[in-house]
C-alpha cells in the first residue's frame, strides 16, 4: 500500500483513538467531531482492508490486526516527524516535536526545575511542539530504544545495548515510615540498621532492591509500580520505604512522615539523559539538552555549593551536547 498525505492524517487520528481508548477522548485531544474520526477510522479501514477497532456498547478494544497497525503506525509517524526535524536542521531552523520522557513527580524536584527548563527551551524554539510521557524506568527504556520516544529523564538502570546514558545529577532519597508506624516515635539515637531493616519495605520493582543496600536481610513487604503508590502504601503506616526528600516534604512538614536516621541514612539514586547511541542527537534534541545543563548550572550557582561530583555529572552532560 502505497501512502499518500491523507493516509498519515488518517493514521495520526487512529493512533489519537487508540491512545485514548475511544472516540469521546480522541474528538476532545484532536478538537474533531466524531464523524470526522469515523471517517479517518474507516479510511484507514479500507485502506488496510480489514477491522483495526471494535466500538460499540461494551467498550472499544484494537483487533489483533489493529494493535500491529497501531504500533507500526506509532513507529512511521516517529520516523516522518523524526525526518521533518532533520530537514529543519539542514535549513538551520528548529521544527518538529520533541518526544520527552520522564518519571513520575519529577515536576516536584526543585534542583531540576524541569518547567523552567521547557519553558525556556520552548521560548527559543517557538516552531518547536512537545510531547511528555511519563512512565517507569523500563517502559521509558523500551520506548527510547524504539525511536517512540528522543530523551529520556530518568533514574539510572542497567544499560541496554544501543542507549546513551549521561549522568546530569544525584537524587538523594531517605527511608521513611509513617506517623502510625511504631518506628515512628523512636528517636534516631536508638534506631539501628538492624531493627529498621525488621520491618516490611515497600519497594518499586525497576530499581533492583537497590533502595535495600543498606539493609541486608531486609523484608520486602509490598511492590509499588510508581512513586506515588509507594508513598501511598508508606502513609498506610504497615510499610517503610525509600521516598526522595524534596516529595516526601509535604508530608514532612504535616507530621505525617518522618525520615528514619537521616544522619545516617544516604540513598543517592544518580539521573540520566538516556537517548539511542550511534548517532549524533538533533539540533532540537541537543538544544533542550542545552536548557537542562543551563538549569542545573544556574541552581548550582544560586545554591553556591555544588560538590566535585556535581560539577563532573554536569561536564558529562555538557559532552553529550557536544556530540
Amino acid at each position: 500500500m502505497k501512502l499518500a498525505a491523507a493516509d498519515l492524517k488518517s493514521l495520526a487520528v487512529f493512533l489519537a483513538v487508540a491512545e485514548h481508548r475511544g472516540f469521546a477522548g480522541a474528538q476532545t485531544a484532536l478538537h474533531m467531531s466524531q464523524s470526522a474520526i469515523s471517517f479517518h477510522v474507516r479510511s484507514i479501514e479500507e485502506r488496510v482492508g480489514f477491522t483495526v477497532c471494535r466500538r460499540g456498547r461494551q467498550g472499544f478494544e484494537l483487533t489483533e490486526r489493529g494493535a500491529i497497525v497501531y504500533e507500526r503506525a506509532k513507529a512511521l509517524l516517529a520516523d516522518v516527524d523524526d525526518f521533518d526535524s532533520e530537514m529543519s536542521e539542514l535549513r538551520s531552523t528548529v521544527y518538529g516535536t520533541l518526544r520527552l520522557g520522564v518519571v513520575d513527580n519529577t515536576i516536584m524536584n526543585g534542583e531540576l526545575r524541569l518547567q523552567a527548563v521547557i519553558g525556556e527551551f520552548l521560548r527559543k524554539n517557538h516552531k518547536v511542539r512537545i510531547n511528555i510521557t511519563v512512565g517507569s524506568p523500563d517502559h521509558l527504556i523500551g520506548e527510547i530504544a524504539n525511536g517512540d520516544i528522543q530523551v529520556g529523564i530518568l533514574p539510572e538502570t542497567t544499560q541496554m545495548e544501543g542507549l546513551q546514558h549521561r549522568q546530569i545529577y544525584t537524587e538523594m532519597h531517605s527511608v521513611y515510615c509513617a506517623s502510625h508506624h511504631p518506628l515512628f516515635d523512636r528517636p534516631d539515637d536508638a534506631l539501628s540498621i538492624e531493627e529498621i531493616g525488621q520491618h516490611p519495605f515497600v519497594v518499586r520493582p525497576y530499581a533492583n532492591l537497590q533502595e535495600l543496600q543498606e539493609f541486608p536481610g531486609a523484608q520486602v513487604g509490598a511492590h509499588a509500580s510508581n512513586m506515588e503508590a509507594q508513598a501511598l502504601l508508606i502513609l498506610s503506616g504497615h510499610f517503610i520505604g525509600n521516598l526522595p526528600a524534596h516529595y516526601a516534604s509535604h508530608w514532612v512538614e504535616r507530621g505525617e512522615l518522618r525520615a528514619l536516621m537521616p544522619g545516617s541514612i544516604h540513598i543517592p539514586s544518580p539521573f540520566c539523559i538516556v537517548t539511542r547511541a550511534g548517532r549524533r542527537p538533533s539540533l532540537m534534541v541537543r538544544n533542550f539538552i542545552q536548557e537542562l545543563v543551563a538549569q542545573l548550572w544556574q541552581h548550582a550557582h544560586d545554591g553556591n555549593g555544588a560538590d566535585e561530583a556535581e560539577d563532573g555529572s554536569r561536564g558529562q552532560v555538557a559532552e553529550t551536547v557536544k556530540r
